[in-house]
């Protein structure tokens, strides 16, 4: 049954008609208050001690509670609404293996997300993000619950005691820290992690009962043999070894009509002249700048230029210019403005090794785990996900209306 919780205005009371959730109950918040006590001032700590002593009673000696930053009642209220809007707070949406899962605890720990971008997009941008938010969020919750389940189906005798004796001396040792003192102990893990210390033990337990799960079941099926490496570095070679790169610089001149400027270009190339002051004088665009090339496993001999060309980048270093050469109508100069040469990265390097590893590994165990949920997912017992998402959804939508 959903509990649904009435926007309402400051001093306003009753309950609404709304059948906006068909079998809902609504309420306010003025249902639970006595209108005929509104105007009674409320007595201080004081005057209240004083009346229980006048009855013949003991006050109790109770501390306030320590209420840890964004306590889960500020946030189960905390939802956007207009006054008289009705506003789903809570909801069954679903069953996995016989426990009941509630709206809130899809939507709770997701809110600030989905108000970060509530309050940033247009709805229609913000409709598909809750969507995705929300089933992401449903998936973690179904999935957790399947994995403890098949955990704990899985677990020996021996294994429930290890658990057991593992817990105890967990909380004893979370007590030992506060001095031996239980109460002072529960204030300690309230105040840091949020939570009671029976809350904090049961998270630690789901998360020892899950990683038992994977050591067994999915770790042993992530297998990376060093033939693997191999074939992965051989597929990756030029990542490993990258090719070395030039950069060729070329004067162009037709030779007919242009003999004068030919001798002045290669007298002042002959003297140390730039080649790239030399093209500019000449009209060479980008400075004589030709091409880049990346040059291929068998290197210059591999480019895909003219033959002419290949022999006399061959003989050339980085900086050097090649004499004046003809080709057809006109008279040309190479020159090797810069080559680069990449790193080599051998396949027995302990870093390339690693690295190899830790992405197969990664690889193999996404494949695994993937294999594992689909196995969980086809024997559990649980509500159609997509069911339990339009009802999350329908709830959601309440908080985050369209506007």
């Amino acid at each position: 049954m959903a509990v649904v919780m009435m926007a309402a205005l400051a001093g306003g009371a009753g309950c609404s008609d709304s059948t906006a959730f068909q079998g809902a109950r609504t309420i306010s918040l003025g249902d639970f208050s006595d209108p005929s006590l509104r105007d009674m001032p409320i007595p201080d700590d004081d005057a209240a001690r004083a009346a229980l002593q006048a009855a013949g009673l003991t006050p109790p000696e109770v501390e306030p509670p320590v209420l840890p930053p964004g306590d889960n009642l500020e946030a189960f209220f905390d939802v956007d609404a207009r006054p008289g809007e009705p506003v789903v707070v809570d909801s069954l949406i679903g069953q996995v293996n016989g426990r009941p899962i509630y709206a809130d605890e899809v939507i709770g720990p997701i809110t600030d997300q989905l108000r970060a971008e509530y309050e940033r997009m247009a709805w229609q941008q913000f409709q598909p993000v809750m969507e995705r938010l929300v089933m992401q969020r449903l998936q973690e919750v179904v999935l957790n619950e399947l994995f403890l389940a098949e955990a704990r189906a899985s677990m020996s005798e021996q294994q429930q005691h290890g658990l057991l004796a593992f817990m105890r001396q967990l909380e004893q040792d979370l007590v030992g820290k506060s001095g031996g003192v239980q109460r002072q102990a529960e204030q300690d893990v309230l105040a840091e992690e949020g939570r009671t210390i029976e809350e904090y033990m049961q998270l630690q337990e789901e998360r020892v009962l899950i990683e038992t799960l994977m050591n067994e079941r999915v770790r042993p099926k992530a297998v990376v043999s060093w033939r693997d490496v191999e074939r992965e570095y051989e597929a990756r070679h030029d990542e490993f070894n990258p090719a070395a790169r030039i950069v060729v610089g070329r004067i162009r001149l037709r030779t007919e009509g242009n003999e004068e400027t030919i001798t002045a270009v290669g007298q002042r190339l002959a003297a140390g002249e730039s080649f790239g002051d030399v093209a500019a004088d000449v009209g060479m665009a980008d400075r004589g700048v030709w091409e880049t090339f990346t040059l291929p496993r068998d290197g210059i001999e591999g480019l895909e230029i003219a033959d002419v060309y290949k022999p006399i980048l061959e003989k050339l270093s980085s900086g050097e210019t090649s004499p004046a050469f003809e080709r057809g109508n006109y008279t040309m100069w190479l020159s090797m403005l810069d080559r680069t040469q990449g790193e080599a990265r051998s396949l027995f390097d302990p870093d390339v090794q690693q690295q190899l590893q830790q992405e197969l590994y990664g690889r193999e165990m996404a494949r695994a785990q993937g294999e594992f949920i689909n196995d969980v997912l086809q024997r559990g017992i649980y509500e159609d996900l997509n069911i339990m998402h339009q009802r999350a959804l329908a709830i959601t939508a309440t908080r985050f209306p369209p506007r």
